[in-house]
């Protein structure tokens, strides 16, 4: 009995040790994938990168979920002062800044915060000495012309030319004004050009019924002799004769004559007689000028000598055209690559301009780029200082008797021309009024008195007693403007324009000495007087609202 239950236990251990082998062997078996018609394989482990990876991975998860909000909440009174802190650092350092900082790199500041809008381009930093001028009527501190002007107060009415006008009609109403507040106002030097700003300039600093009436006149002689695709020419003056010798300088031409109807205020976006003439030349301008690596060069196909004259004269239209019609994109960058050509072309050894690029200069040329660079600043271009410092450094070379006068060249003789040039020139780079050297200056031009013949000379000699003022200018434009008024051709083809007496005006012809007669009966309100107010009723204003 125990051996067969010794049997049948031996029978039943080899049948579980074959279930077990038969288990063994299934497990040691491939699986079959699940994909039918592939072939099954072992399993591959991971790479070693991946599961570094997953690692890493792991414990970035538990620094974000745990560890971090742990720290956060441990250390957040160092956390708090620390960006308090930095706050309040940051906010000192931008006030200081916008202290320290020019007005236009202040703008930028502003915009970064988003408190200004970013304007439509580019415009740099300017970096030379302000001309002496105040900012606001309220500023009394500066002996100089005010930088605002009454502005037009029947605005919204279509722009008179002044044709025939009345006395009367060039009376701006200011006397019951109480208060600056009460009246719009024009900021900059061109405010003067404004309809209601040229009316009450004229009757202000000595212009007449009888001066507008002269340089309408002239400005419909000027549109007449426009050529058809908008430009002008020297040589081609209709029937009145007298044409310039300067035929292929018509860009020289075209700039001249557009700077007379841009002194008028009149523009391309202004509506009235002369507004397509304006546009017509301007469009043809911009037409012939030629970009270069050294900036817009206005030169065109210039004759002789009168190169840098052109590209000068041409800059200060681009100029105050732009600053006439701040909208006008297009003249703004013109402009200013206009003065970078300007700037470039400039003799770094002597600090002057003549014919050519980087020629030791002359004061006549220099006087046209040194205007041309005033306008650009006038209009918010920035001119490099080292640019006005080397010009300051040629004037000083060209000047006899400390200043009061100047030469043609360094150490010349001086001649009264260059001397209305040279200080017109020291005006705008901001000698005050009260140096003597400038005071002399203006005396000796007013014991000289207009010329008869060179308009040359009166041109600027007429601007630098205006901005002078007082009696002297008083008895000065007495003189100029009965002399411009009673000269201009009243018949013919040729009635508007001005007979050619200039010893210089061989080359510029009926053109040239028309176009600066215009622009010297202009002078009331092209550019505001630098050291005198437009009204005594304004600054009477001013004081009252400080009380």
């Amino acid at each position: 009995m125990a051996e067969q239950t010794d049997s049948s236990s031996d029978k039943q251990n080899a049948s579980d040790t074959q279930k077990v082998a038969d288990a063994g062997q299934a497990a040691a078996a491939p699986r079959p994938s699940q994909a039918p018609g592939r072939p099954t394989g072992r399993r591959r482990r991971p790479p070693a990168w991946a599961v570094s990876l997953a690692a890493h991975v792991a414990k970035l998860r538990q620094f974000v979920r745990v560890d971090l909000p742990d720290l956060l909440k441990n250390r957040r009174r160092e956390i708090s002062t620390v960006l308090i802190s930095f706050a309040v650092h940051l906010l000192v350092g931008l006030l200081f800044a916008t202290w320290m900082m020019p007005d236009v790199a202040t703008d930028g500041v502003l915009r970064l915060l988003g408190v200004a809008e970013d304007p439509a381009e580019d415009v740099q930093a300017e970096d030379i000495p302000r001309i002496v001028q105040p900012d606001s009527m309220q500023d009394l501190r500066v002996d100089s012309t005010m930088k605002q002007m009454l502005s037009e107060l029947d605005r919204g009415t279509q722009r008179m030319n002044l044709n025939s006008p009345r006395p009367e009609d060039l009376t701006l109403p200011v006397d019951d004004l109480q208060d600056l507040s009460e009246i719009p106002v024009i900021r900059g030097e061109f405010g003067g050009r404004s309809e209601a700003g040229r009316r009450a300039a004229v009757k202000k600093f000595g212009g007449s019924a009888d001066s507008e009436r002269a340089v309408n006149a002239g400005l419909t002689w000027l549109q007449k002799i426009q050529k058809q695709d908008g430009s002008w020419s020297f040589e081609e003056v209709g029937g009145a004769g007298q044409g310039g010798t300067l035929q292929a300088t018509p860009m020289g031409a075209t700039s001249l004559a557009l700077l007379t109807f841009l002194g008028g205020g009149h523009t391309h976006e202004i509506k009235g007689e002369y507004q397509e003439t304006v546009a017509r030349g301007l469009n043809w301008l911009l037409s012939k000028a030629e970009t270069t690596s050294s900036g817009l060069d206005l030169r065109g196909t210039a004759q002789g000598n009168s190169g840098l004259y052109v590209q000068g004269i041409a800059t200060i239209c681009l100029c105050e055209a732009a600053a006439l019609t701040p909208k006008d994109r297009t003249l703004k960058r013109a402009a200013t690559s206009a003065i970078r050509f300007v700037e470039r072309s400039q003799d770094r050894l002597g600090g002057g301009w003549r014919y050519t690029p980087n020629q030791p200069g002359d004061t006549s040329v220099t006087g046209w780029q040194i205007m041309a660079l005033q306008s650009a600043k006038a209009n918010r271009i920035s001119v490099a200082a080292d640019t006005m410092q080397d010009a300051r450094a040629f004037l000083r070379s060209v000047s006899v008797e400390n200043g009061a006068r100047y030469a043609y060249m360094p150490r010349g003789g001086p001649t009264e021309t260059m001397t209305a040039v040279g200080l017109l020139c020291q005006m705008y780079m901001g000698w005050r009024r009260d140096r003597p050297e400038l005071q002399a200056g203006v005396q000796h031009l007013a014991n000289v008195g207009p010329s008869r013949e060179n308009m040359y000379y009166n041109y600027y000699a007429t601007q630098v007693l205006h901005h002078w003022g007082g009696e002297l200018w008083e008895q000065w434009n007495l003189k100029m403007r009965e002399q411009l008024v009673t000269t201009q051709v009243r018949n013919g083809p040729g009635a508007g324009s001005w007979d050619v007496t200039d010893p210089h005006g061989n080359g510029g012809g009926r053109i040239y000495q028309t176009a600066l007669s215009v622009l010297t009966l202009e002078v009331y309100y092209r550019h505001l007087p630098m050291y005198r107010r437009l009204d005594e009723a304004t600054e009477k204003a001013s004081t009252a609202s400080k009380q």
